[in-house]
């Protein structure tokens, strides 16, 4: 193979890597991690302020992904009271989800929330509240 050949190998390969769908995976020892807080009515209570606070927006009320701002994202916001959902994912993934937020380049796909709510307890209380949702829904 020419280094003309090769060159030009190289940059499709770049450029057909850089257009795959960014995959969001939470790295297998935050997937690992178990939810200290204990699924207490002053937790849940906590988580629920948290949520509306911070997610409501987006997922809506009940979680439903129909949020009044979800229309002004690229990606619709998850349904989190899908079922199948909350069973793939563990108590870790959603915290690291939460915490780390989404981004494609600059673009905020959702905020992660680890500045708005520095301590890693209460996110964790949101984690709590979130599992709820799915239980809610019909």
């Amino acid at each position: 193979m020419t280094r003309a050949a090769v060159f030009v190998f190289v940059i499709v390969a770049a450029v057909a890597a850089a257009s795959e769908p960014r995959k969001w995976m939470a790295p297998d020892e935050e997937k690992a991690r178990v939810n200290p807080v204990e699924a207490s009515p002053a937790a849940l209570l906590k988580g629920q302020a948290l949520y509306q606070k911070h997610c409501a927006s987006c997922h809506g009320d009940k979680g439903k992904g129909d949020g009044p701002a979800e229309s002004y994202e690229t990606e619709p916001a998850t349904d989190l009271t899908d079922r199948a959902l909350q069973e793939r994912l563990t108590d870790g993934e959603i915290l690291w989800k939460i915490t780390k937020g989404r981004r494609d380049g600059t673009e905020v796909i959702m905020p992660g929330i680890a500045q708005r709510v520095p301590a890693e307890e209460d996110r964790w209380k949101l984690v709590r509240f979130m599992r709820t949702l799915a239980a809610k829904s019909p």
